[in-house]
């Protein structure tokens, strides 16, 4: 039988603690409660999508049951949890666990399916010492499905070990926090992202630039999956990840590009301002991101005239910077108000470039007839 082919995802997926990318904190809590050996009824893993809260809660329970727990208890540096090698940490490897069992809150809502839980949960290990529940985006159970789980939250049955995820954590019910142990995962650094598709690269043989890499990392925006997804995207679709062939499949244009659109904005030539997005027509772009980008590039510029340091354009050329200082700060705080008054209008339309222009042309519009009247 031919063997599967993983896509990176997958095949990329923590398999020990040590693999987890960018979650020091929660994994250093996760390691001392099991040396310690104080587990906890109930946990809940809260933080944004792709940042490994999952893929931890899976290690998490293979370490729980793991045949060499008290060898790591007694010695952490000899011995690495999950060991991967047991029978309990192959079952959890192939996902044919019976004391572990993983349920997809958004498909099962409703107050029954927490009812089963409850009524299975009274029986004992088959394999291991503990029976771990995972409850992936708990914050879909309805009301009614939380309040029928308060009580075993509550007093669990002493093999049992609840662990909840979620990327809102403000759907949870403070009854149901209260009642946690709860671990929080931050959105992975940049940096940390590229570094990790730089490795991906390597042993996947996949030709990349570290700034194609950079750019596929700030993309994600802190997320490890959808970084390692793009990543993919981006290698079926270029014979090397460069940062032109991301930002052409994103439909982001170059930044010299947002600067030229910048230069001609402020320059108040609305002839050269058509012409250019004209020229913008030919190319499959997306018009949300590139307002984001003139949004922001026009707040570092108002930072960048108070002598404060800019937020996203860090290193902008230098004769750009010439240029912001020469622009009124007044000119740039209302092109800002404008940009953020019409973003949910841009949304709205299906002809997005020719709304973008027309934004633009209002606010010179209205330059210009300010400076009419400072001159009569």
């Amino acid at each position: 039988m031919e063997k599967t082919e993983l896509n990176l995802t997958r095949k990329w997926r923590s398999k020990n603690f040590q693999e987890v990318i960018g979650q020091s904190l929660a994994i250093r809590i996760l390691q001392n409660s099991l040396y310690l050996k104080q587990f906890f009824p109930v946990y809940l893993f809260a933080g944004q999508r792709g940042c490994g809260k999952t893929s931890t809660a899976r290690i998490f329970a293979a370490a729980v049951n793991c045949a060499r727990l008290a060898e790591f208890q007694q010695d952490p540096r000899k011995v690495s949890i999950p060991c991967l090698t047991c029978p309990s940490c192959l079952a959890m490897s192939k996902s044919q666990h019976p004391d572990f069992i993983e349920i997809d809150a958004a498909s099962h809502t409703g107050v029954d399916n927490v009812r089963n839980i409850i009524d299975a949960s009274s029986f004992l290990p088959l394999l291991s010492s503990k029976k771990i529940y995972l409850i992936d985006e708990a914050h879909m159970l309805s009301k009614a499905a939380f309040n029928a789980f308060l009580k075993i939250l509550e007093e669990p049955p002493m093999s049992v070990i609840f662990i909840l995820a979620t990327t809102d954590m403000q759907k949870i019910l403070e009854t149901v926090k209260s009642r946690c142990f709860q671990i929080f995962f931050d959105p992975v650094d940049t940096q940390v992202i590229t570094d990790h598709l730089e490795k991906i690269c390597s042993v996947e043989n996949i030709p990349a630039d570290t700034t194609g890499l950079a750019v596929i990392a700030q993309e994600a925006g802190g997320s490890v999956r959808d970084a390692i997804n793009l990543l993919e995207q981006v290698r079926f679709a270029t014979k090397k990840i460069s940062k032109e062939s991301v930002l052409s499949i994103l439909g982001h244009i170059d930044e010299s590009a947002l600067f030229e659109l910048f230069e001609k904005i402020v320059s108040q030539d609305v002839h050269e301002l058509l012409q250019f997005c004209s020229s913008l027509e030919k190319y499959e772009l997306s018009i949300e991101y590139l307002w984001a980008q003139l949004t922001e590039l026009v707040y570092d510029a108002i930072l960048i005239q108070y002598h404060v340091s800019a937020r996203r354009f860090i290193d902008l050329p230098s004769d750009m910077k010439q240029s912001i200082e020469k622009i009124s700060i007044v000119h740039l705080i209302r092109l800002f108000g404008i940009l953020c008054s019409q973003e949910q209008n841009l949304a709205r339309t299906t002809k997005k470039l020719r709304f973008l222009e027309m934004v633009l042309l209002q606010y010179m519009q209205e330059t210009v007839q300010d400076f009419k009247k400072k001159n009569k």
